[in-house]
């Protein structure tokens, strides 16, 4: 059963940089996307909204695996 937390963690859409304009979901289609959000998980300016909605979406169990499973 997906949470309403994840549902907007999935949706919520990156403002800037490289992926402005796609959402979290989007952006982990592939390894390339779903390793910088990791990275982005990481960096101490991120704003705290991000993330939250970050590891929201990063460890859902499903999420986990495939990133442990790149990394």
């Amino acid at each position: 059963m997906i949470t309403p937390q994840f549902r907007a963690a999935q949706n919520y859409t990156i403002l800037f940089g490289k992926y402005k304009g796609q959402t979290l979901e989007e952006i982990a289609e592939t390894d390339e996307g779903l390793l910088y959000l990791d990275w982005l998980r990481g960096q101490s300016w991120t704003l705290s909204y991000l993330t939250d909605h970050l590891n929201t979406y990063l460890n859902d169990p499903t999420i986990k695996k495939e990133l442990e499973d790149i990394t």
